[in-house]
Parts: C-alpha cells; sequence; structure tokens
C-alpha cells in the first residue's frame, strides 16, 4: 500500500496495483483528460523504462501511479460518498483501498473503533464517476450500520453461518440488508426509489421461492418502509424466511407452497412434520418454527446427524 498525500486528516493508502490499472484506464480516454497530460505521463513511463535495477523500478512503476491517481483526483467520489455520512466520516483516519476481482469480492470493512477502513473495489468503476458514487454510497451505508451499537453487528457471522447453513443463507441476508441500505439512501434524497425497489423485488423473489407474487411487494414494502432492523433480526429472517413472512405478509405465510421447506426454503417433495426428538431439535435452534410447518428431507436428516452428535450444529 502507498499513502496518498492529501493534505488533509484522511490518509487514503492504495495498493499501487489498483492505482495502475485505474490510471491507465482513466488515460485511456483522450475525451476526459488533457492530451498534455497524457503526454507528460507516457514520458515519466519512459524514463522510467531506462531503469536498470528491475525492484526499483517496480516501485517506481507503483510510486507514479498512485502520484497520477491522486493528481487526476479518482478518489473523489469515494470521498464525496464518505462525506455524506458525517458520523462515518468523523471516525475514519485511514482508508485502505484495494483491488476486488470480481463484484462478489467488492465491499466495505470498518474495524470496530471505525478509524480504518477498508474498501474493495473493481477497477472498472472508476471508468465512470456517478456509479463510482452510487456504489460507494452503499457500500459506505454497510460499513456505518456495523459501527451502529443499536444494529448489533455480529463481525464473524459469515463463517458461522457458513458453517451450519451454506452460502445461500450468506447471500440473502445481504440482500435484505441491501433493501434496508437502500431505503435510507432514498429517503436522503441520494437514490432514486422505484428503480432500485424494482431490483430489489426480483432479488427477494428468488429468496422466497414458493410464495405468490403478490406477497414479494409487501416484503419489500415492509423492508423499506419500517423501521431499520437489527442485525440479529436480518439474520434470523435470513436463516428463517417463514419469519419474515409472517411479519411481513403473514397470509402468505400460511399458504406456503407444501413443496418448499419452511426451513431451508428449498424445493422438496417430502416436506413433512418430524418425529418428535428430530422436532425438539429444531424448535430449540429455531423457537418460531412449528413442527406443523414441517420440515424437509434434508433438514430433517441435518438436525437427526446433530441429534446423535449431541445437538444441533
Amino acid at each position: 500500500m502507498v499513502a496518498l498525500g492529501t493534505g488533509s486528516e484522511l490518509l487514503i493508502r492504495i495498493d499501487p496495483a489498483l492505482a495502475e490499472v485505474v490510471v491507465f484506464r482513466a488515460l485511456s480516454h483522450p475525451e476526459l483528460i488533457a492530451p498534455e497530460r497524457v503526454a507528460g505521463h507516457r514520458r515519466r513511463i519512459d524514463l522510467l523504462y531506462s531503469s536498470s535495477e528491475p525492484f526499483g523500478r517496480d516501485a517506481a512503476f507503483g510510486r507514479l501511479a498512485v502520484e497520477e491517481f491522486e493528481a487526476l483526483d479518482l478518489f473523489r467520489p469515494i470521498r464525496q460518498a464518505l462525506a455524506e455520512r458525517p458520523a462515518l466520516a468523523a471516525t475514519v483516519r485511514v482508508v485502505l483501498l484495494g483491488s476486488a476481482n470480481g463484484r462478489l469480492e467488492e465491499g466495505v470493512t470498518c474495524e470496530p473503533a471505525g478509524a480504518r477502513l477498508g474498501i474493495r473495489v473493481e477497477s472498472r468503476r472508476f471508468d465512470d464517476p456517478g456509479s463510482l458514487l452510487a456504489w460507494a454510497r452503499h457500500a459506505l451505508g454497510h460499513g456505518e450500520d456495523t459501527l451502529d451499537p443499536v444494529f448489533d453487528f455480529d463481525p464473524g457471522w459469515e463463517e458461522a453461518v457458513r458453517r451450519r447453513l451454506g452460502s445461500v443463507t450468506i447471500g440473502r441476508l445481504h440482500r435484505l440488508w441491501d433493501v434496508t441500505v437502500d431505503s435510507h439512501l432514498s429517503k436522503a434524497g441520494r437514490l432514486v426509489a422505484e428503480p432500485a425497489l424494482g431490483r430489489h423485488r426480483a432479488a427477494i423473489a428468488t429468496d422466497l421461492p414458493g410464495v405468490a407474487s403478490p406477497a414479494i411487494g409487501p416484503v419489500v414494502e415492509y423492508l423499506w418502509e419500517g423501521p431499520r432492523p437489527t442485525f440479529p433480526t436480518l439474520r434470523a429472517w435470513a436463516e428463517r424466511p417463514l419469519e419474515l413472512l409472517r411479519v411481513a405478509a403473514p397470509g402468505e405465510a400460511a399458504r406456503l407452497r407444501p413443496d418448499r421447506c419452511p426451513l431451508c426454503g428449498f424445493p422438496s417433495p417430502d416436506v413433512i412434520q418430524p418425529d418428535t426428538r428430530v422436532a425438539a431439535l429444531v424448535s430449540a435452534a429455531y423457537p418460531e418454527w412449528c413442527p406443523e410447518d414441517g420440515l424437509c428431507g434434508r433438514c430433517t436428516d441435518r438436525f437427526r446427524f446433530a441429534g446423535c452428535l449431541g445437538g444441533p450444529r
């Protein structure tokens, strides 16, 4: 990581490899960058190529890229998004900016005290400052939530959920959380509501298989218009979608198709009431679940196996 000389209290430390890619992409758009700046950058590169020390040359290329990144003000959209969140901006002293290999790796991580903010983002987002600003506004919303004591965020939740329930539940939680973050952006006038709501309806529909489409609207509306749920509540809804339906669309919760397991939400032809021993284990782990709701064979086997080991896992 190399630091940018920002001249302010905020220190930006950027991965030189990311800076090189972003600067190269920026200078590849002559309609946006003054020709003399492009020519000057090329002259500096030519001088660096003349160096006879490979390691020193690589370091010099990195420093040049970081200098150009700062000179072109390529961090500006992220800086603006951070400034729009005064509570978060007041705590952050160092931003660590690194590259993400794909959208699934992108995101924001705040240390518990909030002084260090890690951002992983795809280099191509810097091609469009407006799009980068929109992305940063959303990503920083998640980061700000994690620092709010009222939200009650659990930093180790992903690994714990992955061990027990897998990546499907993790994705579902992120999508539910996305709705609440965008809701606050919309209410602050920084996001147009309807396009975002349309995206969220489509995403939530895939997370609630077997639920009639008219019920998806009330679920998204509940997340959008209601008070922000705490993280434990979001996690409970992600792990047990039936709980969210019971709150947001109680009529639909009672009409769930029997070919979907109410616990994991996956299609299954064998959703039946489990035996008493398995039902007791499920009830202990998921108090809102009722034996009458039924359970698919896979979930039944999971709890039967967990019972043999001494309890649910």
